[in-house]
């Protein structure tokens, strides 16, 4: 009766061992997998082309580079010309008519708004080997009149026409402003902004070209208007 008291005691002790051991081996266990760090797993989604050498966003980042910094780029220049007739008659009276004409001269600038060049406007085909850049229209930049070149035509008298043609300060600037106002409208004709746009294409494109000629092996560049 003894040794089966014995017997028992030793196997509720051989339980209770295995019980703690099992224990002990799930808590070190699991406290050796809550405590190990694992290093995050990036995915790249962008890597470096192995032709053109360049990540796409790098690629855009150059084009967007330099055209915040050429921002206003003029891109046409064109010369106008523009003629007015100024009279003084005394009293109404054609006899005492005097009649004189004035010769302005303007250039006129066109330019493209780089600045609007971000990424969204550029397009990378790694696989075809082409930016695609949408660039805005050129537009009207400003028209400086050449005030050294106006010239005076000789004064057509009638035959009591006697003296010069004075203008006071604001006659004078009236007929600056009539002027220049005439060869701006002139400027801003659909067919000189076709021309601006036409030399706006081709100066765009050399300018990126020059910017990514490092890129291996050469890339095709479009320049396009952003309509």
């Amino acid at each position: 009766m003894e040794d089966k008291k014995r017997k028992l005691h030793l196997g509720w002790l051989l339980k209770l061992g295995i019980v703690l051991g099992c224990a002990a081996f799930v808590f070190f266990g699991l406290k050796s997998c809550t405590t190990h760090k694992i290093e995050p797993f990036h995915i790249d989604t962008d890597r470096n082309d192995p032709v053109l050498g360049y990540k796409s966003s790098e690629i855009r980042e150059m084009i967007a580079g330099e055209s915040r910094e050429k921002s206003d780029l003029v891109v046409y220049e064109q010369d106008f010309a523009s003629s007015l007739d100024i009279t003084d008659m005394f009293l109404n009276i054609s006899w005492f008519r005097k009649t004189q004409t004035v010769h302005m001269y303007a250039t006129a600038s066109y330019s493209v708004d780089l600045s609007k060049v971000t990424g969204r406007k550029i397009d990378v085909s790694q696989k075809d080997r082409t930016i695609t850049v949408r660039i805005p229209h050129s537009a009207l930049r400003d028209v400086t009149v050449d005030y050294k070149q106006t010239t005076f035509d000789a004064i057509d008298r009638s035959i009591f026409g006697w003296g010069d043609i004075k203008l006071t300060p604001e006659q004078q600037n009236e007929v600056e402003k009539r002027l220049h106002d005439a060869m701006a409208e002139e400027a801003g004709g659909e067919q000189y902004l076709a021309e601006a746009d036409k030399s706006a294409l081709e100066q765009v494109e050399k300018i990126y070209r020059t910017l990514l000629k490092k890129l291996s092996g050469g890339v095709t560049i479009k320049i396009i208007f952003d309509d």
